[in-house]
């Protein structure tokens, strides 16, 4: 009986280990990157905070231009919106409850030159996260 039991713990170890693909978690070779925004800061009016950054001068020529900026909207810790702002725009409104606490989660997202793409990676690349919270 005990080895019944043996053999199947071992079946059963080897068959989940086998079951992924390790090469998608594996494969970081990508060598393409953005750096992050710069100077980001806020303004609180109200319920409207205005945040601002400045785009680096040291983007890469292998990405498309004009890059855009993703913010990610955290409301309460609680993921809520992405907003993108296009065309190296350097700030946006966004309207808040003031009752509630906020994280603004802020990338640049600039795309590969059809020179760069390599075949079965995305042509999409986001920068390091800059992040500012509002209580």
């Amino acid at each position: 009986m005990k080895n019944v039991v043996k053999f199947i713990l071992t079946f059963a170890v080897i068959l989940f280990t086998g079951c992924y693909d390790r090469s998608v978690i594996d494969s970081k070779e990508f060598g393409f990157s953005l750096p992050a925004v710069e100077n980001l800061k806020y303004a609180k009016q109200g319920d409207v905070v205005t945040l601002t950054w400045q785009i680096p001068a040291n983007i890469p020529d292998y990405f498309k231009r004009p890059v855009d900026a993703s913010i990610q909207i955290v409301e309460d810790d609680i993921y809520r919106n992405i907003i993108i702002v296009s065309n190296e725009d350097t700030s946006t409104d966004i309207t808040i409850d003031t009752s509630k606490k906020y994280r603004f989660v802020v990338k640049l997202l600039g795309y590969l030159t059809d020179e760069a793409i390599e075949d079965g990676k995305t042509d999409r690349v986001y920068s390091e996260a800059k992040v500012i919270e509002i209580q």
